[in-house]
Parts: structure tokens; C-alpha cells; sequence
């Protein structure tokens, strides 16, 4: 849809970020995670590295692996491309050696990266756009991919991809693409990292109630019967069966709706869901939970006891629903003993979001093929296993970086399985108004939360306010 850059420069306004590698505004962030804040580390530009990525090591692996090719041709003179992206500080010391080796392979293309705060992204970008100048590669997590698509932003890729013949799609998960294709199903962003969320489970708490494990058979009943069972202790000390509470997200539906043929929003994302039976009974089981089996954290108890702390990730919960991009979290910490099992089906099935984030090319760059080139290689299983990303969008990369990282094999087949078998982009919100659906519905949600809506109130009115919303869907 042509848009003209006032209106462009108003969407950007309009549009508030998300959380990078899935969607996490629902966990508060534990103080003992290794996210830092966004920019770019001083580094010794011919040897970039630290104690996390050590240059020696990371000069090794780079010679141990196979990069892929591509038909496209090298520059035949200098040329720069611009690649903008978001990152943590500690992330960015790989970036810097991912780079450092591709100019080695590619002596003619240098690299100029724009580092951007999560929370600044998206305006910053949509501005640039409206002023008609933007990177040559660019960064978009899933649910901003269609503000970019929806304008003319990104170029299609289908015609690079057929220049690259070993690039391997069938190596990335077709039901996760949707969020990077516009409604003709061109291709326009590859991703970087791709996961499902599973059940994870802190294995002291089941050992010491002497409980056994989460498994493929469990329903969401299994799950509310043993969170209440495993619930113990007062204040600080206290051990909750699950967290955190399910609230408005673009996932919501997928995971706890859906499982009871409900939805958040229509499939178009054009008209609201959420007042119907299905979503109701899905929902109604978790304020019970939460308020009279006091078996998930309230918000005065995130707030005030734990101190804004996921307290799964400091042992002080049983169970969680997360995405696998916690997984290297995980495998670091010595807290506690912990497992992974598929999340829970409801009488209508099983079903996890596939989400993630990917790199695009922009329409106006005028170094395509360079961009391709560093594309092909950074979005590749060769790139992805060099990065070591705990949750790869390329199946292949999987096992590999899960080794090196020290995550469990039988977690791993758990998510892979996932992403063939019921991981699903239906239900996930993605299209331009879903920022401000979220933030619309989830202080209603909480006043539901503490008791001051009831479940039809809560959802009658959030139905209510988001339905206006809706008219933003549109142009995608």
C-alpha cells in the first residue's frame, strides 16, 4: 500500500516496541540474567572479544566451519553496507567477530553497524523511513515485520534465494515464515532465531514432592491439579505451582486459547475473539489459580516479595511456560535441576507460537548483492552455529550449538519437535495494531487479576476498547 512519509512518520509515533526473541513483556527480568543494555562494546578492532566469546575461540570455530556460497558476485571495488540492528553488549562481541572474519572472505565489502536500543527501534527506523534513507540491511522482530512490509521497506527475496542454490529452505520452519511475507506470499525477511515455548520445570520441587514429570500426556487440567499440589510456603520462601499468570500478549492466544478452540482476535486480526465461550473457559481456570488457590504470583507479589524477579528462574517456581531462547540461560545457571516437556493440550489440541526475529534487505539499498552476500552467510546454519544461538532458526543448528552451550539432548528433541509438529503462527498477533491491543487490554486484565472485574466484565470491556483499534490492521 503506498503511504506518503507524513503518514509514515505518524505510524512510527504510533508504535511503540516489543521484546526482542519472542514476546516476554509478561516475565519481569531476573536480576542474576546476562541481558545487558543495547550498544556496541570497545573491542580491539583486529582481535574483538571477551570472556564470553574469547577471540582464540572464536577464530577457531570460524575456521572449522564450511561457509555457504552464493551465485551472486562479489563487489569488484570497495563497497559498504549499513546493517542495522538490535543487540546486547555481550551479543555484539560475536557480531564484531562474525563480521571481522566475513571481510576476510569478503575483502571488497565493509561493514558499518547501527546499534539501537530494543525499546527505540522501531520508531527510529519508521522516522528514517518517512525521511527516505535507511540502512542496507536491517533488523525487524516478527510482530514489527508487517510495518515494514506494509510500506514498500523491504526488498522481495525470492529472486536472491533462486541465485543461492544450496541455501536451504526446508532447513527453516514453513509455518513460521508467515510473518515476513506480505498477502501475495512474497518473501521479504529470513529469520534469525525461531522457537517454540514449552513447559519448563524446576525438577527439586517434583522430587520433593515426590511428583513425577511433566510429559506429552498432560492437559492444562494436569497442569492446574499439580500446580496447586506443588504450592507451598509463605512470603519469601514461598514456592509457586506456575508462573508467570497468562495476561494479553500476541501469544496469548496460541498457547492458552487456541487449545480450547478460542481466540484473542479473528484469524485477519479484524474483529475480536475474546468474549466468546472457548476463550472464556480457557481463561477462567487461570484467575481461579491465581486468586483462590494463590498458586501463580499476584502482581502485589511480583511486585513487593520478589522484587519484579521471574521467580522460575530463581527456583522459586515449579513450572513455566517460556520460549526456548531461555535455554542458555538455563544451562548456566546452578540454582536448581531442571527439565522440559511439550506444553499442555487442551480438548482442542496442542499448540505453541513460532517466534522469532530476522534480518531483511531494504528496497532502496543500493548494494543489494553486497547485502545478500553478508545475508546468505549471517542467516545460514553456518552462521547461526558460529553465533551459537541457543534457539536458531535453522533446524540444523539445533544440535550443534546445543552442545556447546551444555543444554540437555532430550530438551532439545522437545523443541524441535514442537517446531515440526504443532508450532504455529495462527493466533499470534503480528499485524500493525497489535502493540496498542496489548497495551489497551492488560491493565483491564489486571483489575480482573486482583478482583475488581469479573472474567465477563474484564473481557467484555477489553473487546470494547481494542475493537477501534482494529481499523490500524488494515494496511497490512
Amino acid at each position: 500500500m503506498e503511504m506518503n512519509r507524513r503518514h509514515l512518520l505518524a505510524l512510527a509515533v504510533a508504535l511503540p516496541v516489543l521484546a526482542a526473541c519472542g514476546d516476554n513483556r509478561q516475565q519481569p527480568q531476573s536480576k542474576t540474567s546476562s541481558v545487558v543494555k543495547s550498544g556496541v562494546p570497545q573491542l580491539d578492532a583486529g582481535r574483538p572479544g571477551n570472556e564470553t566469546w574469547p577471540f582464540e575461540e572464536a577464530e577457531a570455530l570460524n575456521k572449522s566451519l564450511t561457509w555457504p556460497k552464493t551465485n551472486v558476485p562479489d563487489p569488484a571495488s570497495k563497497v559498504t553496507i549499513n546493517v542495522a540492528i538490535t543487540s546486547d553488549v555481550v551479543a555484539e562481541v560475536r557480531n564484531t567477530q562474525f563480521d571481522l572474519f566475513f571481510k576476510q572472505r569478503h575483502p571488497n565489502i565493509e561493514i558499518k553497524r547501527e546499534v539501537s536500543p530494543i525499546d527505540s527501534y522501531l520508531t527510529k527506523y519508521m522516522a528514517q523511513a518517512a525521511g527516505g534513507k535507511l540502512p542496507d540491511v536491517m533488523y525487524t522482530h516478527y510482530s514489527w515485520a508487517q510495518n515494514f512490509i506494509a510500506n514498500d521497506i523491504f526488498q522481495p527475496l525470492e529472486d536472491y534465494i533462486a541465485k543461492t542454490p544450496d541455501f536451504g529452505m526446508d532447513d527453516l520452519p514453513e509455518n513460521a515464515l508467515g510473518y515476513f511475507k506480505d498477502g501475495a506470499g512474497k518473501l521479504y525477511c529470513l529469520p534469525t532465531d525461531m522457537a517454540p515455548k514449552l513447559l519448563f520445570y524446576n525438577k527439586d520441587v517434583f522430587d520433593a514432592a515426590g511428583a513425577d514429570y511433566p510429559d506429552d500426556s498432560w492437559t492444562f487440567d494436569t497442569l492446574f491439579d499439580m500446580a496447586r499440589k506443588l504450592t507451598k510456603g509463605e512470603g519469601a520462601e514461598k514456592i509457586y505451582g506456575f508462573t508467570p499468570m497468562p495476561i494479553p500478549a500476541p501469544d496469548l492466544a496460541t498457547i492458552f486459547l487456541m487449545p480450547y478452540g478460542g481466540g484473542f482476535l479473528s484469524q485477519d486480526e479484524m474483529s475480536v475473539e475474546i468474549t466468546k465461550e472457548p476463550a472464556k473457559k480457557a481463561l477462567a481456570p487461570w484467575l481461579d489459580l491465581l486468586r483462590k488457590d494463590k498458586a501463580t504470583p499476584s502482581l502485589a507479589e511480583l511486585n513487593q516479595v520478589l522484587e519484579k524477579v521471574e521467580p522460575f528462574k530463581i527456583g522459586k517456581a515449579a513450572m513455566s511456560i517460556q520460549g526456548a531462547w531461555i535455554l542458555t540461560e538455563l544451562a548456566k545457571q546452578k540454582a536448581f535441576k531442571w527439565g522440559a516437556a511439550p506444553v499442555p493440550k487442551g480438548p482442542a489440541g496442542r499448540f505453541t507460537p513460532a517466534v522469532g526475529s530476522g534480518l531483511a534487505m531494504t528496497a532502496n539499498s543500493e548494494q543489494k548483492d553486497a547485502a545478500w552476500i553478508y545475508l546468505n552467510e549471517y542467516l545460514s546454519s553456518t552462521g547461526q552455529q558460529f553465533r551459537r544461538i541457543s534457539a536458531p532458526a535453522r533446524q540444523s543448528a539445533w544440535m550443534p550449538n546445543a552442545e556447546a552451550l551444555g543444554i540437555p539432548k532430550d530438551v532439545i528433541e522437545f523443541a524441535q519437535a514442537a517446531m515440526k509438529d504443532y508450532a504455529t503462527s495462527d493466533g499470534v498477533m503480528h499485524l500493525p495494531a497489535n502493540k496498542k491491543i496489548v497495551d489497551t487490554a492488560k491493565p483491564i486484565w489486571e483489575k480482573a487479576m486482583i478482583g475488581d472485574l469479573t472474567l465477563d466484565q474484564a473481557l467484555q470491556q477489553i473487546a470494547e476498547q481494542v475493537t477501534p483499534l482494529l481499523a490500524e490492521n488494515k494496511i497490512a
